[in-house]
């Protein structure tokens, strides 16, 4: 009893896991969002812009470089002159030592470190366009965030609808054929017996035949359309899923005309609002790039210390040994880095890519009110032909069972 109590239990286990889960559009729609992958990627692109912007703002910080070294040197004992010291007494004549490039006395490790904490202070405007084309190309890349969530939605609803569509169809063809099969032995029977004419029979298997290929055609649309869905909402492909309407039907159109509908289009599609940002950000960037044929002027602290066994140490103002000192000084300074054939390149590519988007632009001005117009009118005919078949529906149904 107690082995038949838990058999039970176990297919009524499996019985609840293989039930399909059911969605209506705006679950599917929630769950696409969360799950389609190409959302996630332009999210992506959209911190790597503001990595961008802090790129630039870091370089207008300060910037600490340090460096640590150890090194061969030859010794050096005995003073600087032939004489084996480092000075010269008045009236003597002394010469000296040119035996700088020997290693007489040996060799020794010298080490040291350089640091420097450099600030620019003023780049021309450099810095501010190169920032502010980040900001403008952050913009842009938050659009195609709201660019592919409207694909995503769009894709949803072919999906959802397309799935309903399909499967509505493929139930009235078979409805149709079931009654047109019905009719099929009563209409043989009444040729057998000779009240009718086997070409009636002949037209009702054909009639059959092309019902049975709509009706394979309507699944395979149906079972596309459905796997379609579960991929763009993130359910794997052999688990189960149904739809919550029961049946496709026909929405209210919107209120609004044409040019309504274009001017708000022009106003709210993301296309529109990238180009926008893509113009200003390769304004900002073709400024940059003719910022760079002038200097960056700077200001930092730059210091340095070296050590140099086995060497004597020369304390004298007029002389400086790099192998043992130590220094820290403040500095002012001004930097150029200037190619003109590749600036001038620079620029050159800046202002293509500029006019590139001018013209992205513009296609987007006339582009954008053709979709509208042309969505607008296959909207409008394509209520225009549902009216007119409902009223054929029912006269179609009765001649084709007749």
């Amino acid at each position: 009893m107690k082995k038949s109590y838990l058999l039970l239990f176990m297919l009524s286990a499996v019985s609840a896991g293989a039930q399909a889960q059911t969605v209506n559009l705006q679950q599917a729609t929630d769950m696409a969002m969360n799950a389609d992958p190409r959302i996630e990627e332009q999210r992506a692109n959209v911190a790597a812009a503001q990595a961008l912007i802090a790129r630039v703002e870091g370089e207008g910080g300060a910037r600490a470089s340090v460096n640590l070294y150890a090194a061969l040197e030859p010794k050096a004992r005995d003073g600087i002159f032939t004489n084996g010291t480092n000075t010269c007494p008045a009236g003597q004549g002394c010469t000296l030592r040119s035996d700088g490039n020997t290693l007489n006395d040996g060799v020794t490790v010298t080490s040291g470190i350089t640091a420097s904490i450099i600030k620019p202070l003023y780049t021309f405007g450099k810095l501010e366009n190169y920032k502010t084309a980040a900001q403008y190309n952050k913009q842009l890349k938050s659009d195609e965030v709201a660019l592919a969530k409207g694909q995503t939605w769009l894709t949803v609803r072919r999906a959802y609808y397309g799935y309903l569509t399909a499967r509505d169809t493929r139930q009235f063809l078979m409805g149709v054929r079931n009654q047109l099969a019905d009719a099929e032995q009563p209409m043989k029977k009444k040729a057998d017996e000779g009240k009718g004419a086997m070409r009636d029979v002949y037209a009702l298997e054909n009639g059959l035949g092309l019902l049975d290929r709509y009706i394979a055609e309507a699944e395979g649309v149906e079972r596309i359309a459905l796997d379609g869905l579960k991929t763009i909402i993130g359910v794997p492909l052999n688990d189960s899923l149904a739809v919550a309407d029961e049946h496709i039907s026909a929405v209210k159109l919107p209120d609004g005309s044409l040019p309504q509908f274009s001017n708000q289009a022009l106003a709210d599609r993301p296309e529109m609002h990238m180009a926008e940002s893509g113009l200003s950000a390769l304004r900002s960037y073709v400024q940059a790039r003719k910022a760079e044929r002038y200097p960056d002027i700077y200001a930092g602290v730059v210091a340095t210390a070296a050590f140099t066994p086995g060497r004597d140490r020369i304390n004298n103002p007029y002389m400086n040994d790099p192998l043992n000192q130590a220094f820290v000084t403040p500095i002012l300074g001004i930097k150029w880095n200037f190619n003109p054939g590749i600036m001038s390149a620079n620029v050159s590519h800046a202002e293509a890519d500029l006019r590139g988007a001018v013209a992205k632009a513009q296609l987007a001005q006339v582009g954008i009110p053709y979709q509208v117009a042309e969505a607008y009118h296959s909207v409008h005919a394509l209520n225009r032909q549902l009216a007119a078949l409902e009223k054929a529906r029912t006269a179609a149904k009765r001649w084709m069972i007749s």
